[in-house]
């Protein structure tokens, strides 16, 4: 007759071990095909990001209370060359100019520096196509949301006609 051996409590502790090195390697390859999403830039809110040379377009929508109403552009515009960048934002034919100084950065919107716009053409939930521009880099057009007051965030910063 054989006795049943009794496992000790240093084995149990090792098999633990191992176990738990075989699921840190497995859990650790899924970074590995899959890139880290919070490394790469984006745009944190409700708007679109664009690049126009060393000019960087940040969280860019426009606000209306209706199609064909008054609207602004939300957003900000960040500088990194080594001199001030004359830059023009609107939509076709109605564009504000700007000057976003040497590595700085100019918030847009009414509460900051105001782009205006006389006539969105676009209601809101569609987008809408501004065109940015500088004096240096050429110009760009890009696709943005149209909002309106319903989020209270924009409430107070819809133009009124």
């Amino acid at each position: 007759m054989t006795t049943p051996r009794l496992r000790t409590p240093a084995v149990h502790r090792a098999a633990a071990l191992a176990l738990a090195g075989a699921a840190a390697l497995a859990l650790a390859g899924c970074s590995a095909t899959n890139p880290v999403t919070t490394t790469k830039a984006y745009a944190a809110s409700d708007g679109v990001n664009q690049s126009l040379g060393a000019l960087t377009f940040g969280n860019l929508l426009v606000l209306t209370a209706a199609k064909d109403d008054p609207g602004t552009v939300l957003g900000s515009v960040t500088n990194a060359a080594s001199r001030d960048a004359s830059v023009t934002i609107g939509i076709a034919g109605d564009e504000t100019a700007i000057t976003v100084p040497a590595g700085g950065t100019v918030l847009l919107g009414p509460e900051a520096t105001a782009v205006p716009l006389g006539s969105v053409p676009a209601p809101p939930g569609a987008l809408a196509e501004l065109v940015l521009a500088s004096t240096t880099d050429g110009s760009v057009s890009v696709r943005v949301p149209v909002l309106d007051g319903t989020l209270s965030q924009y409430a107070t910063l819809v133009p009124t006609p």
